[in-house]
């Protein structure tokens, strides 16, 4: 004590340098690694843009310039290997919210859940009579459930019709704004119900939600859809793409302003992809229906800035993404109890899809036919291999047969749509729409 005070008396000079090293020293002291304040975040941000692929973030690759996309990236944590648990909204993101694997399985290869997107997400084995029309049962506890105990304000602001209520999506959430619902009985179009649903709307409807909230401590998911309307808007995919990235420069900018990115921990992602020109073997899979499910229906972008104390090449699957986001907050638990940690299962009305490591497995239900492709030299999967490994073939079928049954329901029944529900359907282009495909399922 006496050599520092004797320092100080040496003038104004030497002080200053004091103070500075004691300053600097101090902000070293309360920072973890990657410069994250010791401690969870005051606030996160769960951003999902609907149908969004991989490669079509620039972080990722140089198909589309995506440079306010890119701004979350950069000093963030860029994770290469995240897929999505299946191919539709409801399911992707049924999982997400509750960490459990979606299945359609009834315990027979044969006979998959006869399914709707209505019908329970995948989580139906989770159902009860309280809850069978919920996507989301009431048994099962969500991430924001977890954020709202944990003390933050949980806000939601989706733009997708399939998680409006009363599906359940918004259990946990303080505020939940569903964003181009449309006036009753308005009977909108799927082209007319686009235009009231865009990134502008959403970004209003934040702003909005934000200048209400009840504390600056708060957990935010907000979910754009206007990638998945790129054939509604009559535009390219990748000009959807380009658009949405504005929005999100401009979120970003909104965020800002509002000294809100200060102290805040934002999540990027995707609930699934889309397929366009890609050819598999002799497929050719419209949109994102899926049966089976190819690399680029499943490879989603996601970022963590700051970064967090995972490795980025690990296989983080839409169920991960609970575990995930309670890790930022600094919450234990959250992990995927249905698979091992490096196997994914999307079990499909037609298809059994199996993935462990760098293998790949496709079996159709009512047949013999399977695939095999090695993702790891074969990406785009365009040789099938299931002739030249029958070892691997017979240890995934083994594993499929086994979580079938593990991740089977007993209900059964298809559940049917209501005016409801078919409205929904066609507003977002499934019925009779601009998608030319009135059996398809979303």
């Amino acid at each position: 004590m006496g050599a520092m005070r004797a320092l100080l008396d040496r003038g104004p000079f030497v002080k200053l340098v004091l103070v500075l090293l004691v300053g600097l020293l101090t902000g070293l002291g309360c920072k973890g690694e990657g410069g994250r304040s010791d401690g969870p975040p005051e606030r996160i941000i769960l951003i999902v843009v609907d149908t969004l692929r991989r490669d079509h973030v620039s972080t990722y690759a140089p198909t589309v310039p995506t440079p306010n996309i890119d701004r979350l990236a950069k000093g963030g944590q860029v994770f290469t290997n995240a897929t999505s648990a299946f191919h539709s909204t409801t399911m992707s993101m049924a999982a997400l919210f509750t960490g459990r694997t979606p299945s359609l399985e009834t315990g027979r290869r044969e006979a998959a859940l006869e399914w709707n997107t209505f019908a329970s997400c995948g989580m139906s084995r989770f159902a009860d009579s309280e809850s069978v029309e919920r996507c989301v049962p009431l048994s099962l506890n969500t991430l924001a459930e977890d954020l709202r105990e944990a003390g933050y304000y949980t806000l939601g602001v989706v733009s997708n019709k399939l998680l409006f209520n009363p599906y359940g999506f918004d259990q946990g959430f303080d505020d939940w704004i569903e964003v181009g619902r449309g006036r009753p009985g308005a009977n909108l179009t799927a082209a007319k119900a686009a235009r009231i649903r865009t990134a502008r709307h959403v970004n209003a409807a934040v702003a909005k939600a934000l200048a209400r909230r009840q504390s600056d401590r708060f957990f935010l998911y907000v979910h754009y859809i206007d990638v998945h309307d790129w054939i509604l808007f009559g535009i390219s995919y990748e000009e959807s793409v380009r658009r949405l990235d504005a929005a999100v420069g401009q979120l970003i900018d909104l965020l800002e302003t509002k000294g809100l990115l200060e102290g805040t921990a934002i999540v990027f992602t995707s609930d699934h992809g889309e397929m366009l020109t890609d050819t598999h073997l002799h497929f050719k899979t419209l949109r994102h229906y899926g049966n089976p499910s190819f690399e680029p229906l499943l490879q989603v972008p996601l970022f963590v800035n700051p970064p967090i104390d995972m490795d980025s090449n690990e296989l983080v699957r839409s169920q991960d993404v609970r575990g995930l986001v309670r890790r930022i907050a600094g919450l234990e638990g959250g992990s995927t109890p249905d698979l091992d940690s490096d196997e994914l299962l999307v079990t499909e009305q037609f298809y059994q899809t199996y993935r462990k490591g760098k293998w790949k497995s496709m079996w159709e239900r009512s047949r013999d036919n399977v695939m095999l492709f090695d993702l790891a030299s074969d990406p785009r999967e365009l040789e099938d291999l299931a002739d030249r490994h029958p070892e691997i073939l017979a240890a995934h079928r083994m594993r499929v047969d086994e979580l079938s049954v593990e991740l089977a329901t007993g209900r059964t029944a298809q559940q049917d749509l209501s005016p409801e529900d078919i409205e929904r359907l066609r507003a977002l282009g499934y019925l009779d729409g601009p998608d030319g495909d009135p059996e398809a399922q979303p």
